[in-house]
């Protein structure tokens, strides 16, 4: 009897000891943020529990180190390894607006570059062009000097940078933080249970790697921007051009006739020289001139603008004067004359009218006052 109770209780210690022995299966669990609740726990009534640990996602902070040195974040980085983004704004008056634009974007290539963008245009009789580019950001005073050797005058310069080094680095940090919680999640996902969580795991994944995405995207822009510098460049036409018109072509002696000239390019003011091949000469813009000789003329206009640019414009035998006692000139005389001739006996005529009751009490007097006469002279 004492071997049997003995044994009882050798069996109830072996017994004890090996529950206590035994490891506590926890559910793995994640914070639901919308409803405030921990998913995943054995009370939902939604987990049937395996064997697995605890996993939460805590993305935790990663020490912040230079990517463009190597040491820690905005330490010891130097003005050559920082990154920098250039722009340049110029306004240029060039010779040729077309060839220059063509200039331009060979420039842009041979500097590691490419045109982004390019339009022409004309205002005034003048030609107009916007071109933008970039170059390499190593050869960006290179650039800079041959637009200026480009230009005949540089209305305008202006340069700027922009240092983004510390908005660089704290995004590299931001992108190996969202890939550590990116790797946590998926090792979450592998263990998740029910379709519930599954798919609340997803989407953390599915936010996760969108913030990635752009913090990718933002962080290689930067590093484009920082290696081809930006130039934004306008240009107006320098080269100076002339014409000009007669409003009449053909006049006879001493006949005013209006020249109006037409400039474009160059830089004002402007200087006018007019020859009008009979020895006489003017400095105005739309010169009025008169010819006292009947003869073919060739007229030439010269143009300076405030830079000393000259152009000059010609129409030979331009302008045809006739004799004032030519035939057609007699012929036109008299009908002028002829035209105030009628002109003089319709008025007469209208003055007639209108005065009619005077004219007739006037006629009644003066034949009443004479016949008075004439009776007085038969009776005597």
């Amino acid at each position: 009897m004492k071997k049997l109770l003995f044994l009882s209780l050798l069996l109830v210690l072996v017994l004890g000891t090996v529950a206590c022995g035994r490891s506590e299966i926890i559910p793995p669990q994640y914070n639901d943020e919308e409803g405030g609740k921990t998913v995943g726990s054995s009370d939902s009534g939604l987990y049937t529990p395996m064997p697995t640990t605890t996993i939460r996602v805590t993305p935790t902070a990663t020490p912040v180190t230079n990517p463009l040195q190597g040491g820690s974040a905005y330490d010891g980085v130097s003005a050559s390894e920082r990154m920098v983004i250039r722009s340049a704004y110029l306004s240029l008056v060039v010779d040729n607006v077309s060839a220059s634009v063509t200039q331009i974007s060979s420039l842009a290539n041979s500097f590691g570059g490419y045109v982004v963008s390019s339009n022409i245009g004309e205002q005034q009789n003048r030609l107009y062009a916007n071109i933008s580019f970039r170059v390499d950001a190593d050869r960006f005073n290179e650039a800079l000097q041959a637009l200026r050797n480009l230009a005949v005058d540089v209305r305008s310069e202006s340069t700027s940078g922009e240092d983004v080094t510390e908005e660089y680095i704290d995004l590299d940090a931001r992108l190996r933080n969202l890939e550590a919680s990116e790797a946590q999640l998926l090792d979450l996902m592998t263990q998740a249970g029910t379709v519930e969580e599954i798919l609340k795991v997803q989407q953390q994944l599915v936010n996760t790697r969108e913030d990635i995405e752009q913090t990718k995207g933002r962080m290689q822009y930067l590093e484009q921007s920082a290696a081809l510098s930006y130039f934004d460049v306008s240009l107006e036409q320098s080269l100076l051009s002339v014409e000009f018109v007669a409003y009449n072509r053909t006049a006879g002696e001493d006949e005013g006739i209006q020249f109006e000239s037409t400039i474009s390019g160059g830089f004002s003011p402007y200087t006018y020289e007019w020859n009008f091949g009979d020895g006489k000469t003017s400095t105005e813009a739309n010169p009025v001139h008169a010819y006292n000789d009947s003869g073919v003329y060739t007229v030439t206009l010269i143009v300076k603008d405030d830079k000393d640019h000259s152009a000059e414009f010609s129409r030979a035998d331009y302008i045809s004067v006739s004799a004032s006692w030519a035939a057609s000139n007699t012929a036109g005389s008299a009908w002028k004359g002829l035209v105030a001739l009628g002109h003089f006996f319709i008025n007469l005529f209208i003055w007639l009218g209108y005065f009619s009751p005077l004219w007739i009490a006037i006629l009644l007097i003066l034949y009443f006052t004479w016949w008075r006469k004439r009776k007085k002279k038969v009776q005597s």
